[in-house]
């Protein structure tokens, strides 16, 4: 496969969602696309290898790690982790965009995973490529934005023919929107 000089980020907590963000980025890099993973996790380790770690992302967030952790296990409200950990993670695609190194951004999650997906995207210019995996389809997250939404017949949890199947839309339509917008720029 011809190398390709566009790089996709994968964003997601990998820690919970590893496994199926390592067989779509082995699919996109054997379409010859490059990959950037983001976690955006706060528990967990990562089940993936990823490039910017969760560590990065909550400190641009305004928190260290050590914080999340720590209030998370006192019984802390969920979202407050969350929305420190989306803050950080707007921040790290905007330098990703401005650094040209975001050509394409794939998430996937439930329903927190969606919600962080979707502010993250809602950020980036129209015509960029952007595709939301969840099994927590919510109109209301559509806004104006031109993200593409796939609905997961079943939760992402773990490799089964179904969730392969749907991953592999997910790839292949991220291949077909870069080729678009290939011709567009012509």
């Amino acid at each position: 496969m011809a190398k390709k000089d566009e790089i996709i980020v994968l964003i997601g907590t990998m820690d919970t969602k590893g496994p199926e963000f390592s067989f779509i980025k082995k699919e996109i890099e054997s379409k010859g696309y490059k990959t950037l993973v983001v976690d955006t996790g706060i528990l967990g380790k990562p089940k993936i290898k990823v490039d910017i770690p969760k560590e990065e992302v909550a400190k641009k967030g305004g928190y260290s790690l050590e914080e999340l952790v720590a209030a998370a296990k006192k019984g802390a409200d969920r979202s407050a982790g969350t929305s420190a950990m989306t803050e950080g993670a707007i921040k790290m695609v905007n330098i990703l965009l401005s650094d040209g190194k975001l050509d394409g951004i794939l998430s996937l999650g439930g329903s927190q995973g969606t919600a962080m997906g979707m502010e993250i995207m809602k950020v980036l210019p129209l015509g960029l490529p952007k595709i939301m995996v969840t099994t927590d389809l919510d109109l209301q997250d559509f806004d104006d934005r031109d993200i593409m939404m796939i609905q997961a017949p079943a939760d992402i949890f773990g490799l089964n023919t179904i969730i392969k199947k749907m991953l592999l839309q997910a790839v292949g339509a991220m291949d077909g929107m870069l080729e678009s917008k290939k011709l567009q720029d012509r």
